[in-house]
């Protein structure tokens, strides 16, 4: 197969990238020249194709800006269920005789944190919670860390990988054979929103940022729920919300006791200039509904908060309605969004290339690499 056909779909993201606020805004262009001519001329097959347009979306340190690895159910990979909790690689459901809650140590003898490194040099991310996220939870449910792709780079080609838990404070290796990929493609099932009461309080969920009746409803719902029952609190939960529609944050703004509000501020740039389309000097009056969710509000967030759920806490934490808890989010309170979808011509992989720069609606906090809880979890008492 000639390699003009890899090229013509490199090419073709390149020139999507070119569009990317970053180039438009800034004086990176020459640098970005300069990487795509040192990657350019090493594509040669596929996975060199793969390799280059890894490198060239990476440049921008953009969540938004990515291709979706296409796996499929005849790929390959290690199937363990595992997720990251801070510093640790733990198995989240029981593994050939290993319990969950078990710590994956090494694989191949090599530390999980080189595997990290190694994954901040394949995950276009914002900072290392978003990093430590997509290695098991995007674009799909696929351990994108443990894909057979990822693990011959690493290791080079094998039968099996040599798996090091730490079960009890007890090393145990395990020989781990490739399988291939099945259900565990698919997002969660679980509904995106739903509601619970614990003690004196309200925990609302909500999964995935969809604007709709339902969300509408539920919002009032709870709200009748907390007065009727002299709820205290609030939790608001978006530890497994990767983000979706922005307009939910002003609907359930309009539910708290406060008056006034800051919004993001959004500078679009499809038109190859930037373009203001709202202003975080902007003072919104908040219009209230007849009743209100409870004073004490909390915001529940976790390395897999992103885009406009990231948004959204940080709309909360900016303009003092809810106290942060739970875990940095893998989203930057100042980063790049609304994303164009896209899918190169021959192997019809699919890529996105942020179009606007968002920016937080407190100025004096633009330099944060993420939002960070405000308390520790002990302390959140309500």
């Amino acid at each position: 197969m000639s390699n003009h056909i890899f090229l013509d779909d490199f090419i073709y993201v390149r020139k999507a990238l070119e569009s990317h606020p970053l180039l438009l805004n800034s004086d990176k262009r020459e640098q970005f020249g300069n990487l795509v001519q040192n990657v350019e001329h090493a594509i040669i097959d596929y996975n060199s194709l793969i390799d280059a347009l890894t490198k060239v979306t990476m440049f921008f340190q953009d969540g938004h800006t990515n291709i979706e690895l296409p796996y499929t159910t005849e790929d390959m990979c290690l199937n363990i269920p595992c997720k990251w909790q801070k510093e640790l690689f733990i198995l989240t459901d029981n593994y050939r005789n290993i319990p969950a809650g078990a710590v994956i140590i090494s694989v191949e003898g090599r530390p999980v944190s080189e595997l990290l490194s190694f994954a901040e040099t394949r995950i276009p991310h914002e900072n290392i919670y978003l990093v430590k996220s997509r290695t098991t939870e995007y674009p799909y449910k696929n351990y994108h860390l443990f894909s057979a792709m990822n693990l011959e780079i690493m290791f080079g080609k094998k039968e099996f990988y040599t798996i090091t838990f730490s079960v009890n404070g007890e090393c145990v290796e395990k020989q781990c054979s490739l399988v291939r990929y099945d259900g565990f493609l698919d997002f969660s099932q679980k509904p995106f929103i739903d509601y619970e009461i614990a003690e004196d309080r309200m925990i609302l969920h909500l999964r995935e940022c969809i604007y709709n009746e339902e969300y509408k409803q539920t919002l009032q719902k709870i709200t009748e729920l907390c007065n009727e029952k002299n709820l205290i609190a609030l939790e608001l939960d978006l530890s497994e919300n990767m983000g979706g529609n922005s307009q939910v944050i002003e609907e359930f703004i309009h539910f708290t006791q406060v008056d006034t509000y800051r919004r993001y501020e959004m500078i679009e740039f499809s038109s190859g200039s930037p373009v203001c389309v709202s202003s975080r000097e902007t003072v919104v009056i908040n219009q209230k509904k007849s009743l209100l969710f409870p004073k004490n509000i909390y915001c529940r967030v976790s390395n897999a908060t992103f885009s406009s759920a990231r948004t959204f806490a940080v709309t909360l934490k900016d303009n003092g309605i809810a106290t942060i808890i739970g875990e940095p989010t893998g989203g930057k309170p100042c980063s790049y969004g609304m994303p164009k979808r896209d899918v190169t011509p021959n192997f019809k992989i699919r890529f996105r290339v942020s179009g606007a720069l968002f920016l937080r609606p407190n100025s004096e906090l633009d330099a944060e690499e993420a939002l960070v809880p405000d308390k520790k979890e002990a302390e959140s008492n309500y």
